[in-house]
């Protein structure tokens, strides 16, 4: 009877995973994890660390910032596209000063 409950607890487990990874992107930004609502179900891009995010990952990862966008949390774009400009900023003054 105990392994009986243990496999039922198991695929409750497994179906609760499954049923969030379905639903939600988890991320990861610099002020914590956020829990967003997919657009589409689909298992693709279920975690995602956009601490350092570019121009150029945002333009392949679209559905991601259309579910920010439409989750109210649009500033989590605008954070990470100034923190890429400043690292791009500071990358420049850099390179310049290692000319002189």
């Amino acid at each position: 009877m105990r392994r009986l409950m243990t496999f039922f607890l198991g695929m409750v487990t497994g179906g609760a995973l499954l049923y969030g990874s379905l639903n939600f992107h988890v991320i990861r930004a610099n002020d914590g994890v956020h829990l967003v609502p997919k657009i589409e179900p689909k298992i693709a891009a279920t975690y995602v660390d956009i601490r350092n995010f570019t121009f150029a990952d945002w333009k392949q990862h679209t559905e991601i910032a259309a579910a920010l966008v439409r989750a109210e949390k649009s500033d989590l774009l605008q954070n990470t596209a100034s923190d890429a400009l400043q690292q791009g900023l500071d990358k420049w003054l850099d390179s310049g000063e290692k000319q002189k």
